[in-house]
């Protein structure tokens, strides 16, 4: 599943903003996914670290922890359909700076124009995903990554 891809990258990046490198974090705690998944987490990693995207990650998240960000509040109509857990989702990318404040509001605006049911969380990881492994909306700009039941070897 896909959308484990982005809980595993949100684990990553923890782990490297508290200064552990990429081959120093131990696998054991993502036991729970497949090796697929891990793999196209670590490249996804691994491709922005090679471009320079993940200092900007690291150097947004840690002007988040210092400046004052726009506090988003939800509308009550988003609120009628973005659960809370979905939201803290969307808040807890933000604080980790792999979202910025435009990205959220894209996926706000996604939902709304989108859904006509109650967005949980599971959900709302699908569209995370999706927003992550889209570029410019070209479908095979994600061909580097793998579609879940590959592996590296």
């Amino acid at each position: 599943m896909r959308s484990n891809v982005i809980d595993i990258i949100v684990y990553l990046i923890e782990r490297i903003e508290v200064g552990e490198s990429l081959s120093d974090i131990r696998t054991e705690n993502l036991k729970n996914y497949n090796r697929s998944e891990i793999s196209a987490a670590y490249s996804w990693v691994m491709q922005k670290k090679d471009n320079g995207e993940l200092d900007k990650i690291i150097k947004r998240q840690k002007l988040l922890g210092t400046a004052k960000s726009p506090q988003r509040i939800l509308h009550i109509a988003e609120r009628m359909v973005i659960t809370p857990e979905a939201y803290g989702y969307l808040l807890e990318l933000m604080n980790i700076g792999l979202i910025d404040y435009e990205n959220l509001e894209k996926i706000i605006e996604r939902v709304m124009l989108n859904s006509t049911e109650r967005v949980s969380l599971g959900k709302i990881k699908e569209i995370v995903t999706r927003m992550f492994f889209e570029n410019d909306g070209n479908p095979f700009s994600q061909s580097m990554f793998l579609t879940g039941d590959e592996s590296i070897n």
